[in-house]
Parts: structure tokens; sequence; C-alpha cells
């Protein structure tokens, strides 16, 4: 059989001989082995018995190694092989090249109850690992009560001034944007019922007793609750963590506790910040919409809502502070030391902490509900 070209251009790769016999000569490597492989293939299947007689390769790589070694393992016998050839052809050999089975599918109902398992193990998980955290914290501030020497008022000071006093422009202007949007959709639909006098009311009383601690709870989990995770996490990426442990400092008298006591200030002073916002924004919408002066509004405002109310909201603050701090700081400590750990532990903790704020926001109004409040 005359010899078949199988790259024209260099590197080149002849294939040479008949019957069961076949030499190489040229050079076998990533760009010659596509058109290589179809042709010996070919004829390994077309004989029993196969010899390839590589003694004139001028060049071998890993690519056209593995594939002499899997024509080896498929019974064809490599001659000539040269010095240079067969330490690399050994190295391949001892290789594993089997290819990993497939894992095997999983039914979409089982993957569907397996999630399911996995999103009850893990909320069990981190209930837990919140009722253990809080109780760390408490038993922190009970010594640090019973002691108030150990209390670091300079870094309390310090949480005060950044959750609180630099939230003060975002938190009452997101305050007058949610009290104009409530009296704009209050006003369009009691129009309808010609009781649109009472937008006042309504918006007044929503805003004091609950979208005003709300919005300042759920911006606060944003910006502070983050914050508290992401100074925490890296700290614990850098082993500063560490480095407080053997210095025999704990980290929730040092790094927890002055975050939570700061927050636990902040929110209820930032809650009645954006109630008196709110009723601006109030005033504003009802100024624009229904033509009420600021002393009408103000006696409107006054007879509408009553001291319980603006002590339903107040309520709420300190415990909303209380464990958008505690999950802040939480997943803080869990950063494993990556940065995608840092950012993935910041998301978890804005998530949760949003979602606690919601849950005891709920089980405070049928608490308050229950109280007749």
């Amino acid at each position: 059989m005359p010899g078949a070209s199988v790259k024209s251009s260099e590197p080149a790769l002849t294939i040479e001989g008949e019957g069961d016999r076949r030499s190489l000569d040229g050079v076998l490597d990533l760009r010659t082995l596509n058109q290589a492989r179809p042709a010996l293939q070919s004829w390994r299947k077309q004989r029993k018995s196969h010899v390839l007689d590589i003694s004139k390769l001028r060049g071998l790589d890993t690519p056209g190694a593995l594939f002499l070694c899997e024509l080896r393992d498929r019974h064809v016998e490599l001659a000539g092989v040269q010095p240079e050839h067969k330490a690399l052809l050994e190295l391949i050999g001892g290789l594993q090249r089997n290819v990993p089975a497939r894992p095997p599918v999983v039914p979409r109902w089982r993957e569907l109850v397996i999630r399911i398992g996995k999103g009850a193990d893990d909320f069990w998980r981190d209930s837990v690992d919140i009722i253990t955290f809080v109780g760390r914290i408490v038993s922190a501030l009970g010594h640090a009560l019973a002691h108030p020497s150990s209390l670091r008022v300079a870094s309390i000071s310090r949480q005060i001034s950044e959750a609180g006093i630099s939230a003060l422009p975002i938190v009452g202007l997101m305050a007058v944007m949610i009290s104009i949007v409530i009296g704009y959709q209050s006003a369009a639909q009691l129009r309808r019922l010609g009781g649109e006098e009472f937008t006042i009311n309504l918006v007044a009383v929503s805003v004091i007793r609950e979208m005003g601690v709300l919005i300042t709870a759920i911006m606060l989990a944003g910006r502070s609750g983050s914050a508290f995770t992401a100074e925490i996490g890296v700290m614990k990426a850098r082993e500063e963590i560490d480095a407080l442990h053997s210095m025999g400092l704990q980290p929730i008298d040092l790094l927890v506790l002055p975050r939570v006591i700061g927050l636990v200030i902040a929110l209820p002073l930032l809650t009645f910040f954006a109630d008196m916002m709110g009723l601006l924004g109030g005033a504003m919408i009802s100024h624009s919409l229904l033509h009420v002066s600021l002393p009408q509004y103000l006696e409107r405002v006054r007879s509408s809502v009553e001291i319980k109310d603006l002590f339903v909201g107040l309520v709420k603050a300190p415990v909303f502070a209380f464990f958008i701090a505690t999950v802040g700081c939480m997943h803080g400590l869990r950063v494993r030391g990556s940065a995608e750990s840092v950012g993935r532990e910041t998301t978890r903790a804005v998530v949760k902490a949003i979602f606690l704020v919601i849950v005891f926001d709920a089980l405070f109004s049928v608490w308050f509900e229950t109280l007749g409040l």
C-alpha cells in the first residue's frame, strides 16, 4: 500500500505499510493527531493482529503518546520505540486513563425532596446557631453591665455615629418618599369612596406604627448589617480574630458587643427621626393633593395618632436592631478566609436580617392586637 500523507505542511506525519503492519514517519503531536487517529483506528478494526512501527517518528508530544498508549491497550504492538520516546510512553502508560463513570441521574421529584430536606436542615442549623450566638451575646452583655468599666465606650460611640448619624440622610429621604407614596395611593383610592379626608389619618398611623420602624430597620439591615459582616469577615480572613484569641481577648467583647449596643441605641433614634420625616412627607402630599394647610394637618395628626402608636413603633426598634447586629456579626465570624466567603456571608446576613425583621414585625402586630394596642 502506498504511503498516505496525513499532513502536507510542517509538521508532517506519513502512514506507510500494508496488511497488519504500519509505520509512522514524521511528527505525531496535537496538530497531526486529528488526521492520524481515523486512519489508524480504521486499520485496527480491519485486522486481528497489528504492529505499528514508530522507529521513524521524529517528534512525539503528550497527546500523541496518549493515543499510542490507547492503541497498545487495544492489542496494537508498538515496534521500534526510540529511547527518547520510551520514557514518555511509560509515564503516560502508568497513569489512570479510565474515563470516570457518569453519576446516576436523579429524578426530578427526588431532587425536589432532597432540596426541601436540605433547606429544612439548613434552617434548623441556622436557627440553632442564632440562638446559641444570642446566648453568648446576652452572657457577654450581662457581664459588661455587671462590670461597666469593661464597656468600650469609644467603640460604642463610633458605632452609633456610623450606624446612626451617618444614616440620617438616607433614612430621612426614604421616610419622606414612602409617606408620599402611601399618601398618593391612599388619596387615589379613598377619593372613589368619598373619604379623601382620611388620607391624613392613614398616612400618620401607618408611618408611626409600622412603616417608619420597618423601613428604617430594613435600611440598616442592608447598610449596617452588611458592614458588620464585611468588617469582621475581613478580619477573620486576615487571621486577626485568631490573633485576638492568642492575646487572650474575646471577639464577642471586643467586636460584637459594641456593634450590638451601638445599633440598639441608634435604631430607636433613627426610627423617631423617620417618623418625623414621614409626617413631613405626609404634610407635603396633603398640601399638594388635599390643599390642607400645615396647622390643619398637625391638628388632624394629633387627633388621629395616640401616644401608644408611637410607643408601638419605638418598642420594635431595639429588638430589630439586636437581631440585625447579631446576624451580621455571626456571619462575619463564619467567614472562612477568602473574598468569595466574605461576599457569600454578607449576602446571607442581609437576607436573613431582613427576613427576621419582617417575621418579628408580624409577631409584634399579632401581639399588640392581642393586647389591644
